[in-house]
């Protein structure tokens, strides 16, 4: 059934509604069967252009690619093929500058919008790259698997070790506080950690002795902090992290990813290895959102360029797209040859 066929299904009441209901969930849980296998195999990161809405970069299996013309065209590899990205960045201050985060090799580097490559890692000990973030003044910071937190204050040239208060050196997942360069939170084996300094020391939040998976910060209220953990589902922090609180009906799935909505912040959704899952109330319960195969979600990214925003999902089938919450979602993404 054609997206415009199930616009046009009128619904009845009672159990009419409910088959509606169970043809819409079930045509977006399947959608990228019925639509062919999207995008270029697992992809594992996507970063939007700041200020061209038509440009969007990915890493996934068949290496880092580019769209040029909205997700229109057949997303181009750009280099990288044997590396599988698992992170991205774009230099707000020169978006030619695009940085990518490796689980073998480190860090690499474009200064030309990806038509030439540098390996940039010099000072980095662990190779193995789970986050990496660049501040507006092109600061950069990896967190690895195994070896803490590096920051580069020289656009890659050069990296250093800043793990002094650092328990573990497992980096799940690291972000920065958009209203101040200086405070970032890393998300651990162990918890999750705060630094106030760049970097130069770190301590414990009050969420300590529990696997933290992923973070993200409501867009419009950086001191509200949401937390993945693993087994314990969702805990959210609206004071900068000092205290935490769990969800009323915590999300059993393994969280893998978060993403929060930046028009409207009470929506959070939860990428799992099982699809993705929306919370309409600030975390505190979640419902399926349509992808509901096995195929885990590894990254979920608003694009804010757009009204209503989009949220993109990349995972093991690829990437699709939804705009309306999760009724529908749409593949895009580079074709499998």
């Amino acid at each position: 059934m054609t997206r415009q066929q199930r616009r046009g299904r009128k619904s009845t009441r009672g159990a009419g509604s409910y088959a509606l209901f169970t043809i819409v969930m079930f045509a977006a849980s399947t959608s990228h069967a019925q639509m062919g296998s999207p995008g270029g195999g697992e992809t594992q990161a996507i970063a939007f252009h700041p200020t061209d809405p038509q440009i969007i970069y990915l890493g996934a299996a068949s290496g880092l690619c580019k769209t040029t013309k909205g997700g229109l065209d057949n997303w181009p590899s750009v280099g990288l093929a044997s590396l599988s990205p698992r992170t991205v960045v774009i230099d707000p201050s020169d978006p030619e500058t695009v940085y990518a985060g490796t689980y073998e090799m480190g860090v690499y580097k474009t200064t030309d919008g990806g038509s030439s490559w540098i390996r940039a890692s010099d000072g980095i000990t662990e190779p193995r790259v789970r986050a990496l973030v660049v501040d507006p003044n092109s600061i950069l910071y990896v967190g690895t698997d195994g070896g803490g937190v590096f920051k580069s204050p020289d656009a890659g040239q050069s990296w250093r070790e800043i793990n002094r208060g650092l328990i573990d050196k497992t980096i799940r997942a690291l972000i920065l506080d958009p209203n101040n360069p200086d405070t970032l939170y890393a998300g651990t084996w162990h918890g999750v950690y705060k630094t106030v300094d760049g970097g130069e020391n770190w301590s414990p939040t009050t969420l300590y002795d529990v696997d933290v998976k992923a973070l993200a910060f409501d867009p419009t209220n950086p001191k509200t902090i949401y937390a993945a953990t693993h087994p314990r589902g969702v805990f959210r922090s609206d004071d900068s992290g000092m205290t935490w609180s769990p969800g009323a009906k915590p999300l059993t799935e393994e969280i893998l990813t978060l993403a929060v909505d930046p028009k409207t912040p009470a929506n959070v959704y939860a990428g799992t290895r099982a699809g993705v899952f929306r919370s309409a109330d600030r975390g505190n319960s979640f419902e399926p959102a349509g992808l509901r195969w096995s195929n885990r979600a590894w990254t979920l990214v608003f694009d804010s360029r757009t009204d209503p925003p989009t949220l993109y999902y990349g995972g093991e089938g690829g990437v699709l797209k939804t705009t309306n919450g999760g009724r529908w979602w749409d593949v895009t993404g580079p074709k499998r040859r």
